[in-house]
């Protein structure tokens, strides 16, 4: 029965621990959701600003009729339907992201109803506990306390090996994108010196390519954020900046105001997946040592806990 009683109260506190993580998970989900439903409208309202910039420009008017008396009316068309581009990518992946943070808020939000009452029912298993060690209260308190830390400490491993999951998520999305930006670059230097037809639509292919990524880089990077929600594991990972996940598309569209055969501007998006490859890789090895460090006090508790049990 003691064993027992020892068993489920290590479960019932890896429970108050998993509440603990999803409590923060929540908060941040909720912060989040706001974020980008404000950013959504921003960039729907820019949206429709240079779609009407577009057809403005299409029609006759006094603007149009300057341009084309210029002769530059095809040029400034093509900066203006590049910038509407731009903004419909940029306005779709904040679609994209904000649906995918109410399923997940949606999500977590069940889990943490399904363990409500987690801490009454710890301090029920740990009385019954007590009472059956009945003689020696001290003895009682230290492998209680002993036997909650091992729960929380295993709840903790778990989450750093969600969170270290959805970082190398994120870092397969992000190698990927840059085997596409890389081909579109080779294709691109090719194309410079006469590769014609087929090279400017491989070019445009692997960037195609990459954009589809970049958008769902940013959903990865958001559930990675999250995961990193509880910085109760250890302080040296508040010092990381992983706001700047949440706007990694915009970083990335960007370049695509230019015109992309311009092989700087496939230089830019290289330069902004290579800065949050750097950021996801220096989380990563963070939360490695970590699981590590939890892995080791695990062991030691068990330790300690063999040992108490050994001598009583």
């Amino acid at each position: 029965m003691i064993d027992e009683l020892r068993k489920e109260l290590a479960e019932l506190s890896a429970k108050l621990e998993r509440g603990k993580k999803l409590d923060a998970m929540l908060r941040s989900l909720q912060n989040e959701e706001q974020e980008l439903a404000e950013r959504e409208q921003s960039l729907k309202e820019e949206l429709l600003k240079e779609q009407n910039d577009v057809a403005n420009l299409k029609k006759t008017s006094i603007t149009s009729m300057l341009y084309s008396l210029l002769n530059k009316k095809a040029e400034k068309l093509e900066q203006e339907q590049q910038e509407a581009f731009a903004a419909k990518l940029k306005y779709d992946a904040a679609v994209r992201q904000l649906e995918d943070c109410r399923a997940r808020k949606a999500e977590l939000r069940r889990e943490r109803s399904a363990l409500a009452g987690g801490s009454g029912q710890y301090e029920q298993t740990y009385a019954k506990l007590k009472e059956a060690l009945g003689a020696d209260p001290f003895y009682a308190e230290r492998l209680g306390a002993l036997e909650r830390r091992r729960g929380e400490v295993a709840a903790q491993m778990k989450e750093l090996n969600e969170a270290i999951s959805a970082g190398n998520a994120a870092m397969a999305q992000i190698e990927a994108i840059e085997d596409c930006l890389n081909s579109a670059e080779g294709w691109g230097t090719w194309d410079l010196v006469g590769g014609g037809f087929i090279s400017d639509m491989a070019k445009h292919s692997k960037l195609d390519e990459a954009q589809d990524g970049a958008e769902h880089l940013q959903v990865l990077l958001s559930r990675f954020r999250t995961e990193l929600a509880d910085v109760r594991v250890d302080a040296q990972l508040s010092a990381v900046n992983v706001d700047g996940f949440l706007r990694f598309a915009d970083f990335f569209f960007d370049g695509l105001i230019a015109d992309w055969s311009v092989l700087s501007r496939i230089h830019d998006s290289q330069a902004s997946v290579e800065q949050v490859r750097r950021q996801v890789g220096d989380v990563l090895a963070k939360l490695s040592s970590l699981k590590s460090a939890r892995a080791l006090e695990k062991a030691n508790l068990e330790k300690q806990i063999a040992e108490l049990v050994t001598v009583a």
